[in-house]
C-alpha cells in the first residue's frame, strides 16, 4: 500500500513540474556594450548639403558635420525563455509498464519467487529510476517564449562606429572656398569664407546674370566646395531654381491670343523691358507666355529669353500701354486746312510690311493711317485720290500701281514707301519679298517707270524703310558711309526723271527707324519718323527745308533719348519746294 501510494505521488509531481522549464539561450554574439564609454579614435569636420535651392529661395545652404570614429566593446548576449513541454506517451507507456514489472518482481511473487532484501532494494531503485525517466524524457510543445531578460556574458570583440553631429551652434575654424560652374565654365567664386553658426550659403540667383539666352533642356550648374584639401560637388538643374522669361526688347510687343497675325486676336501692348514668364516655345515664331493668369502669345523677334530668380527681388516689371483709339494722339487731330483740293494730287502708299514672311513693325498700320488722314484732311485729297498698295511677290501690286490714273495738269504726288529693304552698293535699293537681288531692283526700275509715267509736276516720296544688307554684311563705320552714297546715287537716278522731287528716307543704313515710345515714357503709338513728320506739317512747315529743319531737330534726339540710339534723316532733293503748291 505505501508503495502504490509512493508511485502515485511521485507520477504527479514529476508531470507538474516537467510542464515548463526556462533556459537562456544565445541571441547575438556581438552585442555593443553600452556601460562601457567608446573609445575616441579619430575625429574630423565636413560639409553637407542641408538647403537645398528652390525658386521661392534660390539659396544652397552647407551645415558643417563633425564624424567621429569611435571603438565599442562587444560582447555575447544571451536571454531567459520559458519552454512548454508534454509527455511522449509512447515512452512513457512503455518506462511505466517496465517500472511496474521490475516493482512487482521485487516485492511479490507473482513474477519471482519472494527474493531476498538485499536483491529487492536494487530492483526498487531501478523500478524507480525508470519510471522518472519515463516522466522526464519529454517533448517541446510551442515556440520558446521570451522573458526579456537579456544578459551580457564575456567579449567577444570590438566594433568601431562613425557617428556624424551637426554642429548648429559650434564656429568651426576652417575656410571654405566655393565655386559656381555652368557646362565646365566658372561662373563666379567666393575664397576665404568661414561658416557661421555651423553653416554658410551659396546664394544662385547671381546665375542669371551670367545666362545668355535660352538653355538646353536639363541645363545643370554645379557647386564646387573645397576644404580641407576635401572638395565636395553638387548639380542643381537650372529650372529647380530659376525660372525662364521673356524680355521685351521691341519698343512695342503686341500680345495676342493665338499664335496668327490677326486684327482681331490682340490682348494688349506691352513696351520694351517688359518680362513675361514663358511656358513654350511654339513652333513657327512664337513664344508661349503668361500674362494675367493666361497665356498668351508674343512673336520671337519681339523679345529674348532671361532667366530670373523670383524670390531674390521685386517682381518682373511689365510695361502695359492701354488702348489708345486713332485720333486721340496730338498729332492725329486739329490738322489744319492747307490748300484747297486739287483733283490731279495723288497719293499711294507702297508697303511690303506685311509681306508673308515680314517682321512685325509695331503702329505700321497706324503710321499708314496717320499718312493718309494728313493727305485727307490737310491737302483736302478724296478718297478715289488716295492708293493704299501692299507688296508681295504675287506682283498683283504691279498692276495696282499701274492703275493709278496720270496727272492731265499740274499736280503733286506724294509717295509713303514702307517696310523693308536690301542694299547693295553701288547703287541698288531692293524690296525685301517682293523682288530677286539683282539688277537695279524694282525701286528704281518698275517703280521710277511708273511715277515718270504718273507725270506729277512735284514728287514728295518719303521712305521709312528698315534696311538689311546683301550677303548679310556687317556695317561698320566705313561701310556706313558706302551705303549712305546708294541712297544719294538711287535718289539722283529718280531727279534726274522728275526735276521737281524731293527724297526723304528715315535714317541712315545702319541706323534704325524706332518707335516713340519707351518704359515710362509716353506712348505716341507711331514711329518717330512718322510723328515728327505729321508734327511738322501740323505746325504748318510746308517748305521742304522747313520740314527738314524740324525733323533734324527731333527724330535723332528723341531716338538717343527713348532708345539710346541715333536716328538721323537723309534727304535729297529740290528743298525749296512747297507741299502746299
Amino acid at each position: 500500500m505505501k508503495f502504490r501510494q509512493l508511485s502515485i505521488l511521485l507520477i504527479v509531481f514529476f508531470f507538474s513540474i516537467s510542464c515548463t522549464s526556462s533556459r537562456w539561450i544565445v541571441t547575438d554574439q556581438n552585442t555593443t556594450d553600452e556601460r562601457i564609454d567608446p573609445v575616441v579614435i579619430s575625429e574630423r569636420n565636413i560639409l553637407q548639403i542641408i538647403e537645398e535651392p528652390t525658386v521661392d529661395n534660390p539659396v544652397v545652404s552647407f551645415g558643417v558635420f563633425t564624424v567621429a570614429e569611435k571603438e565599442y566593446v562587444q560582447r555575447i548576449q544571451v536571454e531567459r525563455t520559458i519552454q512548454r513541454y508534454k509527455p511522449r506517451w509512447g515512452f512513457l507507456t512503455l518506462g511505466l509498464a517496465g517500472a511496474t514489472f521490475i516493482a512487482l518482481a521485487a516485492n511479490t511473487s507473482t513474477v519471482l519467487p519472494a527474493l531476498s532484501s538485499d536483491v529487492k532494494l536494487p530492483l526498487n531503485i531501478a523500478a524507480a529510476g525508470l519510471a522518472v525517466l519515463s516522466f522526464t524524457n519529454m517533448q517541446p510543445t510551442g515556440e520558446p517564449i521570451f522573458t526579456g531578460e537579456r544578459e551580457l556574458m564575456r567579449r567577444s570583440g570590438t566594433e568601431v562606429v562613425s557617428d556624424t553631429l551637426r554642429n548648429q551652434f559650434l564656429d568651426v575654424e576652417f575656410e571654405v572656398d566655393a565655386a559656381v560652374l555652368l557646362d565646365d565654365t566658372q561662373l563666379y567664386s567666393s575664397i576665404g569664407m568661414t561658416p557661421s553658426n555651423g553653416s554658410f550659403s551659396v546664394n544662385l540667383s547671381r546665375v542669371a546674370d551670367f545666362i545668355d539666352g535660352d538653355l538646353e533642356e536639363g541645363s545643370t550648374v554645379t557647386i564646387s566646395v573645397s576644404y580641407d584639401e576635401t572638395t565636395l560637388t553638387h548639380d542643381f538643374e537650372i529650372e529647380n531654381f530659376l525660372s525662364p522669361y521673356v524680355l521685351v526688347t521691341s519698343p512695342v510687343a503686341v500680345l495676342r491670343n493665338a499664335p496668327v497675325l490677326n486684327e482681331l486676336n490682340i490682348i494688349t501692348e506691352v513696351g520694351e523691358g517688359s518680362s513675361l514668364q514663358l511656358v513654350n516655345r511654339e513652333p513657327e515664331g512664337w513664344y508661349r507666355v503668361r500674362f494675367g493668369g493666361s497665356e498668351v502669345f508674343l512673336p520671337l523677334n519681339a523679345g529674348e529669353v532671361e532667366w530670373l530668380a523670383e524670390g531674390a527681388g521685386d517682381a518682373p516689371d511689365i510695361f502695359e500701354f492701354r488702348e489708345v483709339p486713332f485720333g486721340e494722339i496730338d498729332v492725329e487731330n486739329s490738322v489744319p486746312v492747307l490748300k484747297p483740293r486739287n483733283s490731279n494730287d495723288r497719293a499711294i502708299i507702297l508697303t511690303n510690311g506685311f509681306a508673308e514672311n515680314a517682321e512685325v513693325r509695331p503702329y505700321l498700320d497706324r503710321d499708314h493711317e496717320l499718312f493718309i488722314f494728313y493727305m485727307r484732311h490737310a491737302l483736302q485729297m478724296a478718297e478715289n485720290q488716295i492708293h493704299y498698295i501692299e507688296m508681295d511677290s504675287a506682283r498683283d501690286w504691279q498692276s495696282e500701281l499701274s492703275a493709278v490714273t496720270a496727272m492731265e495738269d499740274d499736280g503733286s504726288l506724294f509717295i509713303y514707301l514702307s517696310g523693308f529693304a536690301t542694299l547693295a552698293r553701288p547703287a541698288a535699293i531692293y524690296l525685301d519679298f517682293v523682288e530677286e537681288k539683282e539688277g537695279e531692283g524694282l525701286f528704281s526700275t518698275f517703280i521710277f517707270e511708273e511715277i515718270e509715267r504718273i507725270n506729277p509736276s512735284a514728287l514728295f516720296l518719303t521712305a521709312d524703310l528698315q534696311y538689311g544688307f546683301i550677303n548679310g554684311e556687317s556695317v561698320t563705320t566705313a561701310a556706313r558711309s558706302g551705303y549712305n552714297s546708294v541712297l544719294q546715287t538711287v535718289s539722283g537716278r529718280l531727279q534726274r526723271l522728275i526735276p521737281n522731287s524731293f527724297i526723304l528716307f528715315s535714317h541712315r543704313p545702319g541706323q534704325q527707324s524706332s518707335v516713340y515710345t519707351g518704359a515710362g515714357f509716353e506712348n505716341q503709338r507711331h514711329h518717330i519718323f512718322n510723328y515728327y513728320w505729321a508734327d511738322a506739317i501740323k505746325k504748318r512747315n510746308t517748305r521742304v527745308y522747313e520740314l527738314i529743319r524740324h525733323l533734324e531737330n527731333n527724330v535723332d534726339y528723341t531716338s538717343r533719348r527713348l532708345h539710346d540710339r541715333p536716328q538721323e534723316i537723309q534727304a535729297f532733293g529740290n528743298f525749296s519746294l512747297n507741299i502746299t503748291q
